[in-house]
């Protein structure tokens, strides 16, 4: 028994067993103190990225329209009256950047410059890790989604310099705790009281958020745990709120209940307030309150390794993401609403072909607003009875968001009255709308061309004056400053040659339109009649089509067609006798007109064909006809003709 176990064991061996390896220990995740340096520069060249593609890209219409209802003017009396209000620095120079929107390129380039210095005052002014500036980016998205979901506010904001006053004062801000931070403990005192003293007549409510930035900034960073640390929080607060009470005393003019919101933009009307729009202000003053929690401390410049380090890959993600889906939700897409604006400046600049082309190119219904731009280009065009009815005169409702009610008189009438030459009504709008919004380009030139029709040369000569003070517009009010020192040019002006006829025709009676342009111009020239104006009697006769009042339409045509003897009759106004005839044949005999066989009697003839066809169809499917749905069927081949308009275009909605 013991030999069998001798055996068995093994003999020793002269070769050692190989040592077993150390474990290897896995390395956390971590960015390094080189990548962090440029991850601010990789922030803002994704958030300028973004910020451009929202506003250059999708917003340029919006923006040269924020400038035409902007003013700035390049004098020490507009200073003086911006200053003669609390925070009236940001109002200057709120207003003064707005007009470079006058090319919305270099405009929107400034706008992000800035946000782009806000993610720098706030890495410096709140002592931030490189690495996590990425919340720097918070607050400017808030400003983004500011800028783009305005929608008709912009016609109804009160808030003078409203895309920039609002980023100037959060870099002012951040500037001012950069300061704070820097100096010594009892120096911190001083400037913070201040601050609060000197910043509420340049910054308004800015120098209160900066008051509440500086006390948690040091709140936070404040080790000592003495009572000592409340001094500085204490007098800030007390100062900050006696400040704007005591100012009242020194702007009489300024709500007391706005005391302490001065330059916060207010989305208030005479019937509307909505808070959905101050939202991104609200994002925007607290984001900042949050930096301190990464602000550098221990360890400061190391890499960031394992939890914080996906941490913060983690909250990359989630503020582009969330930025760029809030941006896009904010951002107003309708389309109308901006081809209202394309439109509007066409109008202005007299460019006709291009607002016909922008009306053609509706995906759907227009608002009505666009409708009369389009009747005005017509009529400058010469082509009013010949294209009327081919393009959309259907009526799509104008977007809204809130509760924002929306009338034209307040957005386009006063350049709609003008161009129909009733220049009293133009007047009257640009006056009130200057007095409860502001005054702005827009109407500054609206009231120069009624003023220059009317024969008003004095009251032109001012407004002229005013606009010449501009950077922009300057060149505007020195062509037209030669017309107004010498009137006997008025012949050399074609650009009034349409409306100064139809004004010399039609006098400058001032009625009622009780806030509704579009009906109160429909009725008016549908029941007007002028034998000595070939142009004012086209547009009385087209107007009488929209009116589809057969009995008011035969005295227009018959006087149309004797002013335009030996002309061809415009195909529209063919239309409409051919079919009124035929509706009421004992109305008028049309038997003996030159109607064209293959455009007016052939096509009423497929035009029957086709909708008794198709509401054949419906009452045997259905035992029922709905007329709308015989309209959609038709317009594809018949939407462009009179026929079609006077059957199906219903439901007309004007604001």
């Amino acid at each position: 028994m013991s030999n069998k176990q001798n055996l068995n064991q093994k003999k020793p061996s002269f070769v050692s067993a190989p040592p077993k390896e150390p474990k290897k220990e896995t390395q956390p995740f971590c960015i390094s103190a080189k990548v962090q340096k440029i991850m601010p520069w990789c922030y803002a060249a994704i958030f300028a990225v973004i910020a451009a593609c929202f506003l250059i890209v999708k917003n340029s219409d919006t923006l040269y329209m924020a400038q035409s209802h902007n003013l700035f003017m390049n004098t020490s009396e507009y200073f003086a009256d911006c200053m003669s209000k609390p925070g009236g620095l940001l109002v200057w120079m709120g207003t003064y950047f707005t007009q470079y929107f006058y090319y919305p390129t270099t405009g929107a380039s400034i706008l992000i410059a800035l946000w782009l210095l806000i993610i720098a005052a706030s890495k410096y002014a709140f002592n931030m890790k490189s690495g996590w500036t990425i919340l720097a980016i918070i607050p400017i998205a808030a400003l983004l989604c500011s800028s783009v979901c305005l929608g008709y506010w912009i016609y109804y904001i009160k808030s003078a310099g409203y895309f920039f006053t609002s980023s100037l004062g959060l870099l002012f801000t951040l500037i001012a705790v950069f300061v704070c931070r820097m100096l010594c403990e009892k120096l911190k005192l001083v400037w913070v009281i201040l601050w609060a003293i000197v910043a509420y007549p340049l910054f308004g409510w800015f120098s209160w958020l900066g008051t509440i930035y500086m006390i948690v900034a040091y709140l936070v960073n404040y080790k000592d745990k003495q009572m000592n640390k409340f001094i500085i929080p204490i007098a800030g607060v007390a100062v900050a709120i006696l400040v704007p009470i005591v100012a009242l005393y020194f702007y009489p003019n300024t709500n007391a209940s706005l005391a302490y919101i001065a330059v916060l933009p207010l989305f208030w009307s005479n019937e509307d307030f909505t808070t959905i729009a101050e939202l991104p202000f609200v994002i925007m003053a607290l984001a900042p309150l949050a930096f301190t929690l990464v602000s550098k401390k221990e360890n400061a410049g190391t890499d960031i390794k394992g939890k914080e380090a996906y941490a913060l890959l983690a909250s990359i993600v989630i503020v582009f993401c969330a930025s760029y889906y809030a941006a896009d939700k904010a951002n107003i897409d309708d389309y109308n609403y901006h081809a209202e604006m394309r439109m509007y400046r066409g109008i202005e600049e007299q460019r006709w072909n291009d607002v016909l082309t922008e009306m053609g190119n509706i995906p759907g219904d227009a608002t009505r607003e666009m409708v009369l731009f389009k009747n005005i280009a017509l009529l400058n065009t010469g082509k009013l009875g010949s294209a009327l009815f081919r393009y959309n005169n259907m009526s799509a409702e104008i977007y809204k968001y809130d509760s924002l009610e929306v009338h034209m008189v307040q957005t386009a009438a006063p350049l709609i009255y003008y161009n129909h030459a009733k220049t009293n009504f133009a007047y009257r709008w640009c006056i009130e709308n200057s007095v409860e919004f502001g005054y702005n380009i827009s109407n500054l030139q609206n009231l120069t061309r009624c003023s220059i029709i009317a024969g008003e040369w004095d009251v032109a000569k001012k407004y002229l004056d005013i606009l010449k003070t501009t950077t922009f517009h300057k060149e505007w009010a020195e062509h037209y400053d030669s017309l107004v020192n010498n009137p006997k040019l008025m012949s050399d002006y074609h650009e009034f040659d349409v409306v100064k006829e139809l004004y010399d025709h039609m006098g400058s009676t001032l009625d009622g339109d009780n806030g509704l342009c579009e009906m109160y111009l429909l009725n008016y020239f549908s029941n007007t009649m002028n034998k000595d104006s070939k142009l004012l009697q086209e547009l009385t006769l087209a107007y009488a089509c929209i009116q589809k009042d057969i009995q008011m339409f035969w005295p227009r045509f018959f006087l149309y067609a004797n002013l335009h003897k030996g002309e061809d009759m415009p195909i529209h106004y063919q239309e409409a006798a051919f079919l009124y005839g035929n509706l009421e044949p004992g109305s008028m005999d049309i038997s003996h007109m030159p109607f064209d066989k293959e455009k007016v009697i052939d096509r009423y003839a497929s035009f029957q064909n086709m909708s008794q066809q198709i509401m054949r169809q419906q009452k045997s499917m259905t035992g029922d006809i709905d007329t709308k749905k015989v309209g959609e069927l038709m317009k594809p081949t018949f939407g462009d003709t009179f026929y079609w308009f006077y059957f199906f275009c219903r439901d007309v909605k004007s604001y």
